[in-house]
């Protein structure tokens, strides 16, 4: 039995799911084990090898495959997408910051690989609203530690994240440029958007992002196609 419907191969999206779920109950759980500081933050980037070897495991069981990659439409824009910020952020605040923000890309990356390169790849026959929003309860969900949360907002900003991110990944179709926004907004939350250094950099890097993606290297328009229908 294959478990499809309408083309979406729901035993791939629960075994995934399953997976991911488990694997982030148990960094929550180790987390209570062991409080200290070190062990929580080694817990807090693993957390997001759920949805990485969820979305690995799924695709190879069930044969399924992703149209997004790693560095997607363009090597090098993927490549200046994760190292300017860095470079920036770490001119400002020094190594240790330019070692958080990677930090924050990779962490992202684990989890943007199962929400979009997996999960949104296997629900792109739907209406985008339709699969925005199951993206959103499963992913809301999957945080499991909802009790520590002001849970509308939470909501929210993750439904927003689905959409914004989600178009990301169907233009550029690259998982570092989805791990990017989800990186920065980590890196932001520690409270350094209340240095107005810190908040003019993170605007000129989301201007940067967008200008190398949406408008360098932009394909003129083929004037040559309604020539011929000139009189």
């Amino acid at each position: 039995m294959k478990f499809v419907y309408k083309n979406i191969h729901i035993g791939a999206i629960a075994t995934f799911y399953i997976i991911a779920l488990a694997l982030r109950l148990t960094t929550i759980i180790l987390g209570n084990i062991y409080p200290s500081h070190g062990v929580n933050y080694a817990l807090e980037l693993s957390t997001g090898l759920g949805p990485i070897i969820g979305a690995l495991v799924a695709m190879a069981i069930f044969k399924r495959k992703t149209e997004y990659t790693i560095a997607g439409k363009s090597v090098w824009k993927s490549i200046a997408t994760i190292a300017v910020p860095c470079l920036v952020f770490g001119i400002i605040g020094g190594l240790d910051t330019a070692i958080i923000c990677f930090m924050a890309f990779v962490y992202g990356l684990l989890e943007e690989y199962g929400w979009r390169g997996f999960l949104q790849n296997e629900l792109k026959g739907l209406p985008v609203w339709q699969y925005v929003l199951i993206i959103t309860v499963m992913w809301f969900l999957w945080h499991l530690d909802l009790d520590s949360r002001n849970i509308l907002p939470f909501f929210l900003i993750l439904l927003f994240a689905s959409w914004g991110i989600g178009k990301v990944a169907t233009d550029t179709h690259s998982l570092l440029f989805c791990a990017a926004f989800h990186g920065i907004v980590n890196f932001a939350k520690r409270g350094r958007l209340a240095d107005t250094t810190f908040l003019v950099a993170f605007i000129c890097v989301i201007v940067f992002w967008i200008a190398i993606w949406y408008f360098v290297d932009k394909p003129a328009k083929d004037k040559s196609a309604g020539a011929g229908t000139d009189k």
